[in-house]
């Protein structure tokens, strides 16, 4: 997964001219696989917190590349709307989408919080201002206008930028601010793949991963023990089958959702061709039928997690002991709530168990004799 990653480019086969974008989407593709060759060397080391902390930062990156490859549409949120102001602002925006924008695909305003959210296509050319013909990503452009290195808009001020004016160094670092919070911070690239439709199956399955690979990216206490555990000496640096399995799943995971996000980008216009690309998504295919257990970016429940929600009690509901209504087996994949701890389950998941109260039973397709011991 990770040498198709880093060789994607000589894959292109041009015609009379090339594109940029593609250029560029080849050098993200070659850097995210970097972010995982990372993470294979950490965990190869026992370096498994380190090791996740760069999983998150892959997360992210793969996250981005979705709506630089894919997207079409971008939301503009602001709030100060109050309910009595909606039909004013219903009629505002009506005129403006009939009139000089006409890239305004629709609105809605979240009551939860008052904001108004605009949904705009795409940079695009007059032919498809309707969605109709290439449409490139909005956010392609909109990623070089932050800035990380403005020393921040509260300290940018006091910075040492010969030959610059102070108004100008500081209205820089506000403008890198602006465009972090507007357009990349966690909650707005999520709000962009929602309205885009580039989530995979559920929002709540990015959710657990980016928390629980926080807890590794922030010095938390619970972070470093669900990894080395409570006991002294240390684990530390010692080979662990779960970390290190947890790491190389992530990869396989992530790796392959890049692959496939960019040969769906190639299929768009502006379109280019892969040379042997058939190949390279038989190897996809079977990557993600291989790690399709851990239930992340695609695939299914497992019958643990079937029998983990048929225990699971509804709202007000108290737990009962006994055999559930529902057989797990029948349950539709769509109702099977998600796990909380990707680490934790790994590791249920290596462990045969038999309920003598329920009558339910899991066999674990890889038992392991320190499954239990966990």
């Amino acid at each position: 997964m990770l040498d198709y990653l880093e060789t994607i480019e000589r894959r292109h086969v041009y015609g009379k001219s090339s594109n940029m974008i593609h250029m560029d989407h080849a050098g993200r593709a070659r850097l995210l696989a970097d972010h995982l060759r990372a993470v294979v060397a950490l965990s190869d080391a026992g370096r498994y917190p380190s090791a996740l902390v760069v999983v998150r930062a892959a997360l992210e990156h793969h996250l981005m590349d979705r709506l630089l490859f894919l997207s079409r549409l971008y939301v503009e949120s602001y709030g100060g709307i109050r309910k009595e102001d909606i039909e004013a602002e219903n009629v505002r925006l009506a005129a403006l989408q009939a009139g000089p924008r006409p890239n305004i695909a629709r609105w809605w305003r979240d009551d939860r919080t008052g904001e108004m959210n605009v949904v705009i296509r795409g940079i695009h050319s007059e032919k498809s201002t309707k969605g109709r013909g290439m449409i490139i990503s909005p956010y392609y452009f909109r990623q070089d206008h932050f800035d990380p290195f403005t020393g921040g808009k509260k300290n940018a001020g006091k910075l040492a930028r010969p030959f610059w004016r102070r108004e100008d160094t500081q209205g820089w670092a506000n403008e890198a601010a602006a465009a972090w919070h507007r357009w990349f911070v966690h909650d707005r690239v999520m709000k962009g793949l929602r309205v885009n439709r580039l989530l995979p199956r559920s929002e709540i399955h990015v959710d657990i991963h980016y928390g629980f690979l926080s807890g590794f990216a922030h010095p938390s206490k619970r972070g470093y023990e669900s990894i080395y555990g409570h006991n002294h000496p240390s684990r530390m640096g010692t080979f662990d089958h779960y970390a290190s399995e947890l790491c190389l799943l992530y990869v396989i995971t992530l790796a392959a959702a890049e692959l496939d996000t960019y040969g769906r980008m190639t299929r768009r216009s502006p379109a280019i061709g892969l040379r042997g690309w058939d190949d390279v998504m038989v190897d996809v295919r079977l990557a993600q039928a291989a790690s399709s257990y851990f239930w992340f970016l695609g695939d299914g429940p497992t019958m643990l997690d079937r029998i983990d929600t048929v225990h699971t009690p509804r709202a007000r509901q108290k737990p009962k002991v006994g055999r559930p209504k529902i057989d797990p087996a029948t349950l539709p994949a769509a109702r099977v709530k998600y796990y909380a701890d990707p680490l934790s389950r790994l590791v249920k998941l290596h462990h045969s168990s038999s309920e003598m109260t329920t009558g339910l039973h899991f066999q674990s397709p890889f038992e392991r004799s320190d499954g239990r011991i966990r």
